[in-house]
């Protein structure tokens, strides 16, 4: 269980590496150059990375995975403590391109969504562990599922209500399954369909992918049959919803 989430406001980076053949370059130049980089921007507190388990688990979740051919998705956590998160991200981009002239990033580089995200609610599991607690340095989750995904923002409290006191109590039921925390998107012009809510999910256990099986199939048979799904969401087009592990910074 981590120690760090959830945390009063995150921005979430997708990206990937376009040229496979260099994939251990660019995650030494993300390590070793870039997170120096991220971390000395104002405002950020820390800067984590993970990276996408889906493309290792066959056809489990295929709709979850990224588009066939594209390269396999990182993901960047940032931790954020300032007045207007939203233009700190900004400055993390603007300050790319300068850092682009300069020589420091790396040319097989691509993002493919940038986010930032205010704490709603949180709730951790009464199961017994199946493991002991992963306990990793930086103090951050072993294996996280992210789940974007919209609402109807007149049944916000509705919609929460439903989070906490149904669908997270029934997810919280997964063997494995320890933390879920939920955020609201702080982007001040959003475009149409794209997510408003944003759902962690933490695992502790040596298969997330049987855990996260077992969320899907549970989700088919037992939960939707029951109607124990909201009605006030909406449609939303996410690229980075999906399951990542812990990646050991070099």
């Amino acid at each position: 269980m981590s120690e760090l989430f959830p945390a009063k406001t995150i921005a979430l980076e997708v990206l990937g590496c376009t040229d496979p053949s260099r994939e251990g370059e660019f995650n030494r130049w993300y390590d070793k150059v870039h997170l120096r980089d991220l971390r000395d921007t104002p405002g950020i507190v820390d800067v984590y990375r993970y990276r996408d388990v889906l493309p290792d688990l066959g056809d489990l979740g295929a709709r979850w995975r990224a588009p066939e051919g594209r390269p396999v998705r990182y993901l960047t956590i940032y931790r954020i403590n300032a007045p207007d998160p939203w233009l700190v991200m900004q400055r993390i981009k603007d300050e790319d391109g300068e850092r682009a002239q300069k020589g420091r990033m790396i040319d097989c580089l691509e993002t493919y969504e940038t986010s930032v995200w205010d704490f709603v609610a949180y709730r951790s599991t009464l199961l017994p562990p199946v493991r002991p607690p992963t306990r990793l340095p930086d103090g951050m989750p072993e294996v996280i599922l992210l789940v974007f995904a919209g609402m109807d923002p007149a049944k916000k409290f509705e919609h929460d209500d439903w989070w906490l006191y149904t669908h997270a109590h029934d997810l919280l039921e997964t063997p494995g399954m320890v933390q879920c925390h939920r955020y609201l998107s702080l982007d001040p012009q959003p475009a149409e369909q794209s997510p408003n809510l944003l759902n962690v999910y933490e695992f502790d256990m040596d298969d997330p992918g049987a855990a996260f099986r077992r969320i899907l199939e549970d989700d088919k048979n037992i939960r939707r049959v029951e109607g124990r799904f909201s009605s006030f969401s909406r449609p939303a087009k996410a690229y980075g919803s999906g399951l990542y592990r812990h990646w050991d910074v070099m």
